[in-house]
C-alpha cells in the first residue's frame, strides 16, 4: 500500500512530475480507504417492532432498523433491514435482508400484523401501487395509478406520511392532487376527461429545493380491504402535511401549510405559515389551532386527549428555538409546555437546556403509556440529547449521554436511540424509561454491537468552547461561546510529521455541528488529516439568542468566529497539527464561509473547496427558493411583494464573498450540483468566471445528480487537497 503521509501539503509544481504509475497507486489506495470508510453503514430509521411476555414472565422486544450506505459502484445509496429480539439482556439478531430501491413508504401497523408500502414499478417510474402484507403470508397489491384519484405520493420528510388507523383498515398519506394532462392548442379532447389544452407551457409553483414536483397535495384515505380511495382537497389552497389519527379512527390530525401568495422553499425552513387541522373520514375539515404559526409534527397521547406539537414564529431566520404545544381533545385548548429559551434555563439535576431545536420534529411516537410525558430529542451545544417532558408541568429530565442520543421510536416506555460520536459509527440501544423523577436512571442496552473503523487507529475527538474576545456588534451578544469538535488525534506519537487541518464550517447559517458519526469527516482523518468543525454565533442549541445574534452580521462575526475558533484549534493541539497547512471546506453558507475566509485571510488558508457557496447575497433573491434568507441574513425584514431598493442590494453585495474577490489567492474547488433551487449554479459559475479573470487557480466540477454529487465529492475534495 502507498503511503500518503509524504504527500500531504506538496505543492502543485511537483504534482505533474509524479510518475504515472505512482500516481495510479496512490489514487488505487484512496478508493480502498473510501471504500472502506463508505461501507460503515448508517442508520436510517429503527423501530420497535413489537412487546411480548416470555415463557419467565420477562418481555421480549423486537427491533427493527434500517441501514443505510453509499454504493460507490452503482453511486446511490442502498438500504437493508435488520430484525432484532432483546430477550432479557441478551440479543438474537436475524439476517439481514435487502431493501428494494422502489420502496417510497413502508409502515407497519402498531400490532405488527400489517406492513404497507408505497412501490415504484421496475417497468414505469410513472406507476404507483400499495403493497399490503401480513404475518400470516397475505398479500395484496392495489394500483394506485389505475385508480387514477391522485398524481405521485408524497415521500419527503415535510409533507409525507403513512399511517394505519387504529382498526387497520385504512391508511392516510398525502400525494399531489389530480390534474389534467397538459397538451397543445391543437390537441384532440378526449371526452369524460378533464381538458388540459393549452396548459403545456404553464408554470406551477412549487416548494423549492428537494421538493421538485409537489404543488397541491390532497389528503388520501384507502381502504385496504374494499381498496376503496378518497382523496380530499383542503380549502384556501392549503397543503397537506404530516397526518396523525385520532384514538377512535373517525379522523385526523395534520399540518396545513399556506401557499399564497406563492410558496417558498420548505426543507430546513421551519418559518413558514401553517395551521393544525382535523379531518373526518367524509373530508371535514377544521382548523383547530390558534394564531399566525409554524407547526409541525402533531403526536396523539395514548389516551387519545392530547395532541403535543411543535411551534415556531413566522418569518426571520429559517431554524430557531421551538415551543412544545398541548391541544386538549376534543375541547381544543391550547397551552405551552415548553417555552422558547432565550439563552439557558436549569432543569432537572441541575443540567442546562438551550431549548427545543430539531429539523425532523418530534418522533413518530415519543409520548409515554402514561400520557403525561413524551420523550424528544434537541441540539443542545454540540450534541443532540434526549429529555423527558412531564407535560402536567413543563419538568424536564435530560437523560444521562455520551455525544449524541437520538430518539428513533417509543413504544410502550421502551425507548430507541441512535447514539453516535465522531469516531463512534452508529449504535442503537434499548432502554425502558423509569417512573416519573427517575428518568435519568435510566439503563440502556447495546442492542447492535460497537463497530470499528476500518484503517483508522485510536481515533480520538475533543470538544470544547470559547468566547471570542472581539466584541460582537450587539453588546448583548458578545458572551455567546463558540463550540469546537475536533477530530483527529490528540496528541503525537514521537517522530510523526505534523498534521494538516482542515476547517469545516456548517451551512444554514442557522443549522449545527453535531458530535455524531459523519463518513466524509473520517475519510479525511483516515487519510491523514485532522478536521475541526466550528459552531460559531448564530448556530442552533446556544439558546435563541445565538440564533439571533447573526442576522444582520453575517460576513462579519461569523467569519472571525470560525477564524478564530480554528486559531484556537491550532494551538490547543500545537504539536500535532502543521499550522501552515490549514484548508477549508464548506458547502452553502459554509461555502459563503469558507470563500470569505480565503478572502479575508489570504496567506493562512492554503485551498478551499466549495459546494454550492453563496458567494453574492444581492443576486440570490431572484433565483433562489428562499429569497426571505438574503433579507433576513442581511439584516432585512421579508414580504413577499417587497422590491429591493439600491441601499438594500448594496448591503447585500457588501458582505458578499464576492466583494473581496480581488484578496483571493488560495485555489478553490467549485462542487456544484445544477439542479440546487437553493443556492443556484449562477452563483458558483459568476465566481469562478471571476478567479479565472484574476488568475487564481480554481476547478469547477458540474454534478447532475445530488447523490452522485455526494459520493463523488470526498475524491475530488481529497485530490484538490493533494495537489495543493
Amino acid at each position: 500500500m502507498v503511503s500518503l503521509s509524504g504527500l500531504r501539503g506538496q505543492t502543485t509544481h511537483i504534482f505533474p512530475a509524479l510518475s504515472k504509475s505512482y500516481y495510479s497507486k496512490m489514487v488505487d489506495n484512496l478508493k480502498k480507504v473510501l471504500e472502506s470508510v463508505a461501507a460503515i453503514s448508517t442508520v436510517k430509521q429503527a423501530t420497535i417492532t413489537s412487546i411480548r411476555e416470555n415463557s419467565s414472565g420477562k418481555e421480549d422486544v423486537g427491533v427493527e432498523i434500517q441501514w443505510s450506505c453509499f454504493n460507490l459502484a452503482g453511486s446511490e445509496y442502498t438500504h437493508n433491514l435488520s430484525n432484532y429480539i432483546v430477550q432479557d439482556g441478551r440479543i438474537m439478531s436475524y439476517h439481514p435482508a435487502p431493501l428494494s430501491k422502489n420502496v417510497l413508504l413502508r409502515q407497519t401497523s402498531n400490532s405488527g400484523r400489517m406492513t404497507a408500502c408505497v412501490m415504484t414499478s421496475d417497468k414505469d417510474k410513472e406507476k404507483e401501487h400499495m403493497m399490503v402484507m401480513k404475518t400470516d403470508g397475505f398479500m395484496t397489491t392495489i394500483d394506485l395509478k389505475e385508480i387514477d384519484k391522485h398524481g405521485k405520493v408524497y415521500a419527503d420528510e415535510e409533507f409525507s406520511c403513512l399511517e394505519w388507523s387504529p382498526d387497520e383498515t385504512t391508511l392516510v398519506y398525502v400525494a399531489e392532487k389530480k390534474q389534467p394532462k397538459p397538451t397543445s392548442f391543437f390537441a384532440s379532447f378526449k371526452e369524460g376527461s378533464e381538458d388540459g389544452r393549452g396548459q403545456e407551457f404553464l408554470y406551477r409553483n412549487d416548494w423549492g429545493e428537494q421538493m421538485k414536483g409537489k404543488h397541491q397535495g390532497v389528503v388520501c384515505f384507502l381502504n385496504v380491504s374494499t381498496k376503496e380511495l378518497r382523496c380530499h382537497e383542503l380549502p384556501d389552497n392549503l397543503c397537506p402535511a404530516q397526518m396523525v389519527w385520532t384514538a377512535d379512527g373517525t379522523g385526523v390530525f395534520g399540518v396545513a401549510f399556506e401557499s399564497q401568495p406563492f410558496r417558498l422553499g420548505l426543507v430546513y425552513c421551519h418559518n413558514r405559515m401553517s395551521k393544525l387541522f382535523h379531518m373526518d373520514m367524509n373530508g371535514t375539515f377544521t382548523v383547530i389551532s390558534e394564531g399566525c404559526s409554524n407547526v409541525r409534527t402533531p403526536r396523539v397521547s395514548p389516551d387519545g386527549k392530547k395532541i403535543a406539537f411543535l411551534r415556531s414564529k413566522v418569518g426571520g431566520p429559517h431554524a430557531k428555538c421551538s415551543q412544545l404545544c398541548l391541544l386538549s381533545w376534543p375541547s381544543k385548548q391550547e397551552r405551552i409546555v415548553v417555552d422558547v429559551v432565550e439563552r439557558e434555563k436549569r432543569i432537572h439535576d441541575d443540567h442546562l437546556f438551550f431549548g427545543i431545536y430539531t429539523f425532523s420534529g418530534l418522533p413518530r411516537r415519543c409520548w409515554l403509556k402514561d400520557s403525561e410525558r413524551l420523550v424528544i430529542s434537541t441540539v443542545s451545544h454540540s450534541d443532540i440529547v434526549s429529555c423527558v417532558i412531564h407535560t402536567t408541568d413543563g419538568t424536564i429530565v435530560e437523560m444521562p449521554h455520551v455525544g449524541s442520543h437520538v430518539v428513533t421510536d417509543v413504544f410502550d416506555d421502551y425507548l430507541l436511540v441512535n447514539f453516535s460520536t465522531l469516531a463512534h459509527p452508529n449504535q442503537i440501544l434499548l432502554g425502558c424509561v423509569p417512573s416519573k423523577g427517575q428518568e435519568d436512571c435510566i439503563k440502556m442496552n447495546q442492542v447492535t454491537p460497537t463497530r470499528e473503523i476500518p484503517n483508522v487507529s485510536s481515533l480520538e475527538y475533543s470538544v470544547w468552547e470559547f468566547v471570542n474576545d472581539t466584541p460582537h456588534p450587539n453588546p448583548k451578544y458578545s458572551d455567546i461561546s463558540i463550540s469546537l469538535l475536533y477530530y483527529g488525534p490528540v496528541s503525537n506519537t514521537k517522530g510523526a510529521s505534523k498534521r494538516p487541518l482542515i476547517c469545516w464550517p456548517h451551512g444554514g447559517p442557522h443549522s449545527s455541528s453535531i458530535n455524531s458519526y459523519s463518513m466524509a469527516a473520517t475519510f479525511f482523518v483516515a487519510l491523514g488529516y485532522s478536521v475541526v468543525f466550528v459552531n460559531y454565533r448564530g448556530s442552533i442549541g446556544f439558546g435563541q439568542d445565538g440564533v439571533d445574534s447573526l442576522p444582520g452580521n453575517c460576513g462579519l462575526t461569523d467569519v472571525d468566529d470560525v477564524h478564530k475558533a480554528t486559531l484556537n484549534c491550532l494551538k490547543r493541539f500545537s504539536e500535532v497539527l502543521d499550522e501552515s497547512k490549514v484548508f477549508l471546506v464548506g458547502g452553502s453558507h459554509g461555502g459563503f464561509l469558507v470563500t470569505h475566509l480565503a478572502a479575508q485571510y489570504p496567506d493562512f488558508y492554503k485551498a478551499v473547496a466549495a459546494r454550492n457557496a453563496v458567494i453574492d447575497i444581492s443576486a440570490m433573491p431572484a433565483v433562489s427558493d428562499i429569497p426571505d434568507w438574503s433579507f433576513v441574513e442581511s439584516g432585512f425584514t421579508y414580504e413577499h411583494d417587497k422590491i429591493p431598493d439600491g441601499a438594500t442590494l448594496s448591503r447585500m453585495l457588501e458582505i458578499s464573498p464576492i466583494s473581496r474577490i480581488d484578496s483571493i489567492k488560495a485555489p478553490i474547488l467549485l462542487l456544484v450540483g445544477k439542479n440546487d433551487a437553493r443556492v443556484p449554479p449562477s452563483q458558483s459559475l459568476y465566481f469562478h468566471r471571476l478567479l479565472l479573470a484574476r488568475g487564481v487557480e480554481t476547478n469547477f466540477l458540474f454534478f447532475s445528480d445530488f447523490i452522485y454529487m455526494m459520493t463523488a465529492t470526498p475524491f475530488a475534495r481529497w485530490k484538490w487537497k493533494l495537489i495543493v
